[in-house]
């Protein structure tokens, strides 16, 4: 597994590359009208489909990838004590950049 940390620091590219294959293994036999690669820009909302239920299956993909349950996800899907209306690939992306970093 790509993503597995192991005290080796993770850059943006793998990251973003595991991120991208974690979003392409949940969408494969979804009927999206999204089409070309996931990009940074990627919304997973507006552009992917996803509902509530599937930002909570993805926190857990994110978890099993990187063998972490102790990221505050909350900081990602929360602002204002209110859950984000949509999330890019690219701000997830650096959310775990910067916490899968810290130890």
């Amino acid at each position: 597994m790509s993503g597995e940390t192991n005290g080796v620091k993770l850059d943006r590219e793998t990251i973003f590359r595991d991120m991208v294959q974690i979003l392409e293994n949940m969408t494969s036999d979804w009927d999206t009208s999204h089409e070309g690669e996931i990009r940074p820009e990627t919304r997973l909302i507006a552009d992917l489909g996803f509902e509530s239920i599937d930002v909570v299956q993805l926190v857990v993909d994110i978890e099993e990838r990187y063998q972490r349950r102790d990221l505050p996800f909350e900081k990602l899907l929360m602002e204002n004590d209110r859950y984000v209306d949509e999330l890019q690939v690219g701000k997830a992306v650096d959310f775990l950049v910067t916490h899968l970093n810290q130890r």
